[in-house]
């Protein structure tokens, strides 16, 4: 279990004084009476507590601020709305040290991602935290938050012709592989194997963590089974039911580069043999995967994504501290036998 980690007003209720009264004594500063020095000291050596640079960060009686770029969000796009749980968290988590959030929610179009990613610039924030999208159309607008010098942090989609301090998540090309080896072991040896690759509900034009991800895959395939067919379908609306035209009678192996796995469940049920790999615990999935249509996801964790991308900008906004530039998750396996632990 991850020990407590006290915040000021927490040794403040304990000792009962004033949270002015522990951060004087924690930092040496300032007068405080014996008695209350005596409560708070006490407490600290209760707690084992060790001064650390959040108490300091308190006496700077200013705010920093965090632009948040990220597409809007709702019941249909739940991998966006767990990312922005984890924002939320962490905005609560870090509000009471100053750090305040400004949020810029684009559609998934080149346009509503320029008007945000210009107002969030122009509000000239100390740091921003975005899932970028129209890279090459959009070049100017990332030169113009570097000529601010404006800390850029990534999540989701690496850029790596960008100066950016900091990218939360995968490595992409990794999963892609990890997948490719997970569905061999699913299909077997067999050369009259047919892998079917989808991107769903996600515009690929623009997706450059879904390439590196098929990459892999096909990179896996290419080293280890020579010849075997793989086809890729995209479709960049959820409308996967109604567009798509692949007879799956002669496909052995799905593997999903998106969320939304959970939208060929009308084909699945149908074929019921066809081995699927898809990512991340949305419901509709865990559903699928309970169902036995989906026999394997690999955990995004979008919801820790948000949080860490926040909490990375933040410790370097308060403390001017280095942080990593890449903070790349462990890839979780998940599959109905350990899907207990992760819900």
């Amino acid at each position: 279990m991850t020990p407590k980690k006290y915040t000021l007003q927490d040794i403040a209720e304990l000792a009962q004084v004033s949270r002015g009264t522990v951060d004087r004594v924690v930092n040496k500063r300032g007068k405080v009476s014996k008695k209350a020095q005596k409560k708070v000291e006490d407490v600290l050596k209760r707690l084992d507590y060790t001064p650390n640079l959040i108490a300091r960060s308190l006496k700077r009686n200013q705010n920093l601020v965090i632009a948040v770029v990220i597409p809007i969000h709702n019941e249909h796009d739940i991998y966006w709305h767990q990312c922005a749980q984890g924002i939320a968290e962490a905005e609560r988590k870090w509000g009471q040290f100053g750090i305040i959030l400004k949020y810029f929610h684009y559609h998934k179009n080149q346009e509503s991602f320029a008007s945000m990613f210009s107002q969030a610039i122009e509000m000239d924030p100390n740091a921003i935290l975005m899932a970028p999208i129209h890279y090459e159309e959009l070049k100017t607008l990332f030169s113009d938050a570097e000529a601010k010098d404006i800390p850029i942090g990534l999540i989701n989609t690496p850029i790596e012709e960008i100066d950016y301090m900091t990218f939360v998540g995968q490595d992409y090309q990794k999963s892609g592989r990890l997948a490719a080896q997970l569905m061999a072991n699913l299909i077997g040896s067999d050369p009259h194997n047919k892998i079917l690759v989808a991107h769903l509900g996600v515009d690929t034009d623009h997706a450059v963590h879904l390439h590196a991800k098929e990459k892999g895959f096909r990179a896996y395939f290419d080293e280890h089974f020579p010849g075997l067919k793989i086809d890729t379908v995209s479709y960049s609306s959820d409308d996967v039911v109604e567009n798509m035209d692949a007879d799956l009678s002669n496909i052995t192996g799905i593997y999903v580069t998106t969320s939304k796995t959970h939208l060929l469940s009308d084909y699945l049920d149908k074929h019921p043999k066809i081995k699927v790999i898809g990512y991340d615990l949305v419901p509709k999935n865990v559903v699928q995967l309970q169902q036995g249509n989906i026999n394997i996801l690999l955990n995004q964790n979008p919801k820790l994504q948000g949080d860490t991308g926040i909490s990375s900008l933040a410790e370097h906004l308060l403390y001017n501290t280095d942080i990593p530039q890449k903070r790349l998750f462990p890839i979780d396996i998940v599959m109905t036998e350990n899907l207990e632990s992760y819900c």
